[in-house]
């Protein structure tokens, strides 16, 4: 049994000195603050400030920008042109499922158009864009070109594999003026048939100087399956052919774009 005075210091420390400890304790935890994915530290089970672990990965929160290597125009016929620029998303496990861009189109007085639009991207893939048949009344000199949106997600599927298994380049004759003609076999390796598949063709010189470039939308591409390709310009290319460059897309991230087995 407690004595009388034990009851009674019992008593004073649930009065007095409980309350206190209590509060004492929600005081200091409320100074110590609670780690968070957004308190820029690097705590938790964090692999990076903020990222990684049980917060969203480090890839996804800083992502690398898409890298613009080139843009160009080139002339097609009297008063039209064709644009293309070349891109690279450097992310390893990042694609977009969509990327916004605008090519701006000059001339020697300054702005003559302007051309906006939106592409996909796997990660790690590097590809043309191309904006064909830009027509002007003014002789351009040079194309700019910047990406305005980029649409991060972390996918991880393989590229489909479509690949150019021969290109022939020939130059006919159509009602006495002279075309530039590639001819193009493609094969499907995918798993999946296509409902529709983008062709690049850009024909380049023996000093890479770019000659035409084309964009050519298929439909109904089997797996497995060939399909031959024409692409053509109104005009004969001035210079030596020397490389023809093909890549065949299509965009998994469109939900309509892989055929569904009947």
């Amino acid at each position: 049994m407690f004595s009388w005075r034990s009851q009674k210091q019992f008593v004073v420390f649930l009065v007095v000195i409980a309350p206190i400890v209590v509060a004492a304790f929600f005081i200091i935890k409320g100074l110590i603050p609670v780690a968070t994915c957004f308190d820029n530290k690097q705590n938790q089970s964090e692999t990076g400030l903020d990222c990684g672990g049980s917060c969203a990965s480090c890839e996804l929160k800083y992502p690398k920008a898409i890298t613009v290597f080139s843009s160009r125009a080139v002339l097609v016929s009297e008063n039209f042109y064709d644009l293309a620029a070349e891109i690279e998303n450097p992310n390893e496990f990042l694609s977009s499922v969509r990327v916004g861009y605008e090519f701006k189109l000059y001339d020697r007085f300054g702005l003559v158009t302007t051309r906006i639009g939106t592409t996909f991207l796997y990660a790690q893939e590097r590809t043309l864009v191309i904006e064909p048949g830009i027509s002007t009344t003014r002789s351009a000199e040079r194309a700019e070109f910047r990406i305005t949106s980029v649409d991060w997600q972390e996918k991880r599927d393989l590229t489909p594999t479509i690949i150019a298994e021969q290109r022939v380049y020939s130059v006919v004759e159509v009602q006495g003026k002279k075309q530039s003609v590639v001819d193009i076999t493609l094969m499907n390796k995918s798993a999946y048939d296509f409902a529709k598949v983008e062709m690049q063709v850009a024909v380049l010189d023996k000093e890479k100087n770019l000659l035409g470039v084309n964009k050519i939308v298929m439909e109904d591409f089997l797996s497995q399956s060939r399909q031959v390709v024409r692409s053509i310009w109104p005009r004969e290319f001035v210079g030596e052919i020397s490389v023809i460059n093909v890549q065949a897309r299509a965009n998994i991230f469109d939900p309509h774009v892989i055929l569904k087995p009947q």
